[in-house]
């Protein structure tokens, strides 16, 4: 991947405990804009927790985030958490922006389902489809909403070797074409080698 030093995107003297569990003590870590950051470590080293706190779900104990306030995101977790009882279009033109015409949204729909080689699957359901096009689904739900950064919580676990390396090439053709930031929590070293333009190791306390 090819090294990009531009930083924009920091936090500084991060403090984080969950009752007596101290998960961040001083901790302090910068992310490039429209760039792939790969947050590696074991369990329990407060990569989510990290990825909740820069979006608002989980309030820090202390510390400053510069750059993220008005930030808009979109979230990949390790479960594609697809409405089941929405059609493979439905779910991806369920968050497409409500101002856009009817006909625009079903453009967009239908050019990220190319991306992630699903246009025939357009009309089928959740439990019509196979873990990683369900995936790919959520992928494309992704970066339907209009948002500046999308996390990633360890959205290729389970996923045997071959079909992971798949999962990242559809999400660089895809990511190539609408270049976001994107914060990708994972514990293998080879998936965050593959995919992102800067690594960092957390380790825990």
């Amino acid at each position: 991947m090819e090294e990009i030093c531009v930083m924009t995107l920091q936090v500084e003297h991060l403090y984080k405990s969950f009752g007596q569990l101290k998960v961040f003590s001083d901790f302090s870590i910068s992310f490039g804009q429209g760039q792939i950051t790969c947050l590696l470590g074991p369990s329990g080293c407060g990569k989510s927790t990290l990825l909740n706190i820069l979006c608002g779900i989980t309030p820090p104990d202390g510390g400053i985030l510069t750059g993220f306030e008005g930030q808009r995101f979109s979230y990949i977790f390790q479960e594609p958490r697809l409405l089941p009882w929405k059609t493979v279009q439905g779910n991806i033109e369920f968050v497409v922006d409500r101002q856009l015409p009817p006909s625009a949204r079903r453009e967009k729909v239908s050019r990220l389902l190319s991306r992630v080689e699903l246009s025939s699957f357009a009309n089928y359901y959740p439990d019509q489809l196979s873990g990683g096009m369900r995936q790919r689904v959520s992928i494309a739900r992704a970066f339907a909403i209009d948002s500046d950064i999308i996390l990633m919580d360890e959205p290729l676990s389970g996923l045997d070797p071959a079909l992971k390396h798949s999962m990242i090439s559809w999400f660089r053709q895809i990511w190539d074409k609408d270049r976001r930031t994107v914060i990708y929590v994972t514990h293998q070293r080879q998936e965050a080698e593959e995919l992102g333009h800067h690594t960092y190791n957390l380790e825990a306390l």
